[in-house]
């Protein structure tokens, strides 16, 4: 068995734009200054960012204009320059002038504590200007629920359940507050309470697949994989382009053993992103389906593309060491405890692996001689192809092997010279393929050698 996986299920708060707070604000009416081309500096236009910045600039620059007009104006641009790119740091710099000509603007300080958060700067600033919100209107749901997130994302899990608590208090309707205090309540162990709020948030707005795949992830957790599957399809008939919604669903499946789904999600979620968790947990199934070249090659890739993904190190350990190759397990059982030293499952396996060298040496065992005859058609001493490697490892694809060479050959004794031809250019192509296929993604080793088995047994008959 492969070790824990590396779930991809992250659990996110929803990213609100500058623009969905600032909606609210009592920001409705053109702003004292000329507009430009027809442009009015307003929260929610529809013009483009190339026009409705001039507008907003040529009202911040006229000094003659009310404090409180150009401190609007400061927002609406650092909204704007929020979505678009590379537009932050100036969207930042708006808000800080906002909040010197109008302290006493709660939004601004709001929107400048979740700008922070969003970039994943100074947790505690983004906080310290939440509170300052708070402080200024203590009416604000969003503030409370804002502050919440800051102190989710620092596990504080306390003090972002009080603060939800009080978002919800002040807005029952508050579809954010209930998605974000199940996660919370998610990450503090409870998952009864985490379905329970993550289903009122979907009850008070139906469309939000974050909210889906984070109570499948409760689901899961319960046990209650179904339900998880189901609201991972959800999350994924919402907003299909999310690759992480299909590889939720992957393991989910995995853990239900079907592991021919769970390849399906993980190869379009790899469409979508290739990422290393998702290569691990493809090759994860890949390895407990018995596909064991397809698994290292996924494996393989997931290192490529992060060398310290301790996951991946481990779980080719696993591989390794149900392959033979001891010496190569306990190397990698080594480099995941190296990136990863609370890793229990690289610590147990990098002492068995210890004592097994000890015992056998660091050679692979090679107990499928093709002289022994239940072995492989070929000497694993001297087998230098991954495919021919793989054969030695299992006995079942050893039998296997031997049980397609063997009827191979009494099919071709009594074969006549043209169909005899017509033999050895099938079996050819047979063996050149499996060695140029294995370990491509989607091939089944163990049902190609069946299907030709069957084929030779036909002929046989």
């Amino acid at each position: 068995m492969c070790g824990t996986h590396s779930s991809a299920q992250m659990f996110s708060f929803a990213k609100i734009s500058l623009r969905s707070f600032l909606l609210g604000a009592a920001m409705s009416a053109v702003l004292v200054a000329p507009a430009l081309a027809g442009v009015d500096c307003v929260m929610g236009s529809k013009a483009a960012p190339a026009e409705l910045i001039p507008a907003c600039s040529a009202i911040i620059d006229q000094a003659s204009n009310p404090s409180s007009d150009r401190a609007a104006a400061l927002l609406v641009r650092a909204d704007t320059n929020a979505r678009t790119s590379g537009g932050l740091t100036q969207a930042l710099r708006d808000i800080d002038r906002a909040i010197a000509l109008d302290g006493r603007n709660a939004k601004a300080w709001r929107l400048r504590g979740d700008l922070l958060r969003e970039a994943g700067g100074d947790l505690n600033r983004a906080a310290a200007d939440l509170s300052k919100a708070i402080e200024l209107d203590p009416q604000d749901s969003e503030s409370y629920e804002l502050r919440g997130v800051v102190y989710t994302n620092q596990r504080r899990l306390d003090r972002a359940l009080a603060d939800y608590d009080q978002a919800i208090k002040l807005k029952p309707d508050n579809a954010q507050a209930w998605s974000d205090r199940g996660v919370t309540y998610y990450l503090g162990g409870d998952n009864e309470k985490a379905i329970r709020d993550l289903s009122e948030a979907l009850r008070l707005d139906p469309n939000r697949p974050r909210s889906y795949t984070n109570r499948g992830a409760a689901y899961k957790k319960l046990g209650q994989l179904d339900k998880s599957v189901a609201d991972d399809g959800e999350a994924i008939r919402l907003d299909p382009k999310v690759p992480e919604y299909y590889d939720n669903r992957g393991l989910s499946l995995a853990a239900m053993g079907e592991y021919d789904k769970a390849i399906a999600d993980y190869d379009q979620a790899l469409r979508l992103a290739p990422r290393p968790n998702f290569f691990t947990n493809r090759g994860d199934s890949y390895h407990l389906k018995g596909e064991l070249g397809a698994a290292l090659s996924d494996y393989e890739a997931a290192l490529k593309l992060d060398p310290n993904f301790a996951l991946t190190y481990n779980n080719r350990a696993v591989l390794y060491k149900k392959m033979g190759e001891r010496k190569k397990a306990l190397a990698d059982y080594e480099t995941a405890l190296r990136l990863d030293p609370g890793n229990d499952n690289a610590a147990g396996g990098r002492r068995t692996m210890i004592a097994e060298v000890a015992k056998f040496g660091g050679e692979p065992l090679r107990p499928l001689a093709a002289n022994s005859g239940n072995g492989p058609s070929f000497d694993c001493s001297t087998a230098k192809r991954e495919v021919e490697k793989v054969i030695c490892a299992d006995p079942q694809l050893g039998v296997l092997d031997r049980q397609i060479a063997e009827t191979y050959e009494r099919v071709l004794k009594s074969a006549g010279s043209r169909s005899a031809g017509d033999l050895r250019r099938t079996q050819r192509d047979f063996l050149a393929t499996r060695n140029t296929s294995f370990g491509r993604p989607g091939y089944d080793l163990r049902k190609v050698m069946q299907e030709r088995l069957q084929r030779l047994n036909a002929m046989d008959s």
